[in-house]
């Protein structure tokens, strides 16, 4: 289980998260909702260990984090398997080529496997982000604004691919601030507000 005991980050005098407690089971799907600058992007960042904390701790308990932040996440003079292969390797998981056939497909990306990713759309971009998470090994995927981009088809192809992800040793966490149009496939929706977490099903 990844646990959180009274987690405090602030940046400057923006007391970003204040005293949060919370554990993460295995095998769900959770969203993270909150306002623009409630400090979702933060909390992952933190669970991620990208972020250094103020005070508190984050146990991981062995398990492993996947972190696709907001950003690309790529690596841009790179194709997409090219990027992929790096990123499986970082991750101690061996290159799937059947796998990596089967979600391309599934995200419909076969037109962009030979552009580099700098030149791919901001959806295409996301796509690939999704594509990344289901080739590669992990316990807790952590993902910000999985669904920023993307067209109506695209959105649901994410919200198909992240329900299938979870498993008995595998939780999906994920921030949005357009949850209504995600709490079918959550599990436990948790709301920042003013710096804490609170469950609001």
């Amino acid at each position: 289980m990844l646990s959180v005991k009274k987690l405090y980050k602030s940046f400057g005098s923006n007391h970003v998260l204040k005293n949060l407690s919370i554990d993460f089971p295995l095998g769900k799907i959770i969203m993270i909702i909150g306002n623009n600058g409630s400090g979702k992007s933060t909390l992952l960042n933190c669970l991620s260990q990208t972020t250094e904390i103020d005070r508190g701790s984050i146990n991981k308990n062995g398990f492993k984090t996947f972190f696709l932040s907001d950003k690309d996440n790529v690596i841009g003079n790179l194709t997409i398997q090219e990027n992929i292969k790096i990123i499986t390797s970082l991750y101690n998981t061996d290159f799937n080529n059947d796998i990596f056939n089967k979600y391309v497909n599934q995200l419909n990306l076969n037109e962009q496997l030979d552009k580099q990713l700098k030149n791919l759309s901001r959806g295409n971009l996301q796509k690939n982000k999704m594509l990344m998470a289901l080739c590669t090994n992990w316990n807790y995927l952590l993902l910000d604004e999985p669904f920023s981009n993307l067209d109506d088809d695209s959105i649901n192809t994410q919200k198909h691919l992240i329900n299938k992800l979870k498993s008995a040793n595998r939780t999906v966490i994920f921030s949005t601030h357009n949850h209504h149009l995600f709490k079918e496939i959550a599990d436990e929706i948790y709301l920042i507000q003013s710096g804490s977490m609170q469950n609001a099903i």
